[in-house]
C-alpha cells in the first residue's frame, strides 16, 4: 500500500512540475515575440542616449481584458469602478521572467512626470521603460499579451495598446496574432 501512495506522489509530482516548466516555456516563447516588436537596445541608445530598452513585464497573471471589440465571455466583471485592472495571482514564472528582462538602466524608484492619473510621461530622457506587458491565460493553453504604456501601481487602458494572443501546442506555439487597440485617456 506504501508503494502505491509513493508511486501516485511521484506521478503528482511529475505532473506538477511538468505544468509549471510548459507555463515557463510559454511565457518565454511569447515574449521573445512580443519584445521584437519594441525598442532596441542600440535605438534606445541612438534616439535618448541611453539604454532604456525593454518591456516591464507584471509579475502577476491578469484576467482576459474585456475591451469594446471582444465579444467572449471571459472574465466579464475584471474592472473595478475605478477602471484599473486587478491580478488573478502573483505567478513565480512571470516574476522571474519579468527579473531576467529587467533593464538595469531603468529607474523604477524614480519619481516619474506624470499626466492623465498615472500615465508615465517622461519629460526629456526617459528614465524607465516605455511599456509594459501584461501576461492574461486565457483557458486551453492560450496566452494574450497586452502591451501598454507604462504606468506606475496598476496597469491601466489608454492610449494605443498592442494586443498579441498565442494558441499552443503544449509548447509550440500554433496560432499567433497581433492588432492595435486605441483607449481613450481618462
Amino acid at each position: 500500500m506504501k508503494t502505491y501512495q509513493v508511486f501516485i506522489y511521484c506521478i503528482a509530482l511529475v505532473t506538477f512540475i511538468s505544468c509549471n516548466s510548459q507555463s515557463k516555456i510559454m511565457y518565454n516563447k511569447a515574449y521573445t515575440i512580443v519584445s521584437e516588436d519594441f525598442i532596441s537596445k542600440e535605438v534606445s541608445i541612438k534616439e535618448f542616449g541611453k539604454d532604456v530598452s525593454g518591456l516591464y513585464i507584471y509579475d502577476s497573471i491578469y484576467p482576459y481584458p474585456l475591451d469594446k471589440n471582444d465579444s467572449s465571455n471571459f472574465y466579464k466583471n475584471i474592472l473595478s469602478e475605478k477602471e484599473e485592472i486587478k491580478p488573478l495571482r502573483k505567478d513565480k514564472d512571470l516574476k522571474e521572467l519579468s527579473n531576467k528582462n529587467m533593464n538595469s538602466n531603468w529607474e523604477l524608484n524614480a519619481q516619474f512626470k506624470t499626466v492623465f492619473r498615472t500615465v508615465v510621461q517622461y519629460q526629456g530622457i526617459p528614465n524607465g521603460p516605455l511599456n509594459a506587458a501584461i501576461f492574461s491565460e486565457i483557458q486551453d493553453n492560450q496566452l494574450r499579451i497586452d502591451v501598454v504604456p507604462f504606468f506606475q501601481g496598476s496597469p491601466k487602458y489608454c492610449g494605443s495598446i498592442t494586443k498579441y494572443y498565442f494558441k499552443f501546442d503544449k509548447t509550440k506555439i500554433i496560432e499567433n496574432k497581433k492588432w492595435t487597440d486605441h483607449y481613450e485617456c481618462w
